[in-house]
């Protein structure tokens, strides 16, 4: 009887270490794989942001320790549009995997900079479930386009007016807008008063001397910015390569929405009553309109209906600022103006 017991009594304790062994490598497991969960990347679920050019079919995005598994949700912010269609995402070289919404690939114009995607993984596309809004653009959609530009790149609709609550003009297709020296902030209106004295000038010894943006020596910086300021962040001016992309990939059209042919000087058509050049984009298909709203030197206005002048944030020489300039006779997507000259301006972000 004391044999069996002790025989019991050693089972009992071989069990007894045996289980506990089991157990000490049963809670490193479990410690393990807490860890390993811990970062919600481990399971599929996570945030990232691609960043590729508008143009680029497949879009890359990386998270530090991603792993792609069927039913995982994943974030993905886009700081530039996508702008062809067919698009793909392949997060952290997990591979390239077609990017779709409502049962198609996505199109041109549903994913705009700035905007978030919450997709949901099948196993085999990245399914989109919810759009954020644009978290770059912190505007009303009226107020700007997406032209499909490689650069991503939102242009405004409209010129500013400092005249109005959000300081851009009430309507696209208008001539009535605010004018400004280059590398000032003080937007005036002809319709504001009778004389057009201000700091515009007939050289720039005149009263543009005495203003701020005179005394740049570079580009326009935030400060000396007529859109930041009179706009709000992001709104900026453009800077001359910016004007060289948008007419890189435009066509012009007449108000019916056909092709003006590329020979043809006059590039010109006229919207609701109001002269100006109207582009559409070659990438998506979208339109953005500038009026020939004029300009102002000395204290005269001029050229209203005929001609437009907008200004870049580019510096062109110590008398001159980059510019934007179209006539009857052609479009020079980057020409020269002198500084002391009141031209509009046309916001980007």
């Amino acid at each position: 009887m004391k044999i069996k017991l002790r025989e019991l009594a050693l089972s009992l304790k071989k069990i007894t270490t045996v289980a506990a062994a089991k157990f000490a490598v049963l809670e490193l497991e479990i410690a393990d794989k807490q860890k390993t969960i811990s970062n919600l990347a481990s399971i599929g679920t996570a945030y990232g942001t691609s960043s590729n050019a508008a143009t680029t079919t497949a879009r890359t995005a990386t998270i530090s320790n991603f792993i792609l598994l069927t039913n995982g949700i994943v974030a993905i912010r886009f700081t530039t549009a996508i702008s062809v269609p067919d698009a793909t995402l392949n997060i952290s070289s997990t591979g390239a995997k077609a990017i779709k919404i409502g049962g198609g690939n996505i199109q041109p114009g549903v994913i705009n900079a700035g905007m978030t995607a919450v997709m949901q993984y099948d196993g085999t596309n990245f399914n989109i479930i919810s759009l954020s809004g644009l978290e770059q653009s912190a505007s009303p959609s009226d107020l700007y386009v997406d032209m499909g530009l490689p650069s991503g790149t939102l242009w405004a609709t409209r010129n500013i007016d400092v005249t109005q609550p959000n300081g851009f003009a009430a309507s696209i297709y208008q001539y009535a807008c605010s004018f400004f020296s280059w590398g000032n902030v003080d937007g005036h209106n002809p319709n504001a008063q009778d004389a057009f004295d201000y700091d515009f000038g007939t050289d720039n010894a005149g009263p543009y001397a005495s203003t701020q943006g005179a005394a740049l020596t570079g580009d326009i910086s935030t400060s000396f910015d007529a859109a930041r300021v009179n706009c709000g962040a992001p709104w900026r001016l453009p800077t001359m390569g910016e004007f060289g992309e948008l007419f890189n990939y435009i066509t012009y059209i007449d108000a019916n929405g056909d092709d003006i042919p590329v020979a043809q000087d006059n590039k010109l058509t006229t919207v609701n009553g109001v002269t100006g050049l109207l582009l559409k984009s070659t990438v998506n298909g979208k339109t953005l309109f500038f009026p020939c709203s004029g300009g102002g030197y000395g204290s005269s206005w001029y050229d209203r209906g005929a001609y437009g002048y907008f200004w870049a944030s580019s510096l062109g020489s110590e008398s001159g600022g980059r510019i934007l300039s179209f006539r009857s006779d052609g479009v020079w997507p980057q020409g020269n103006g002198f500084r002391f000259d009141g031209f509009s301006a046309r916001p980007v972000q």
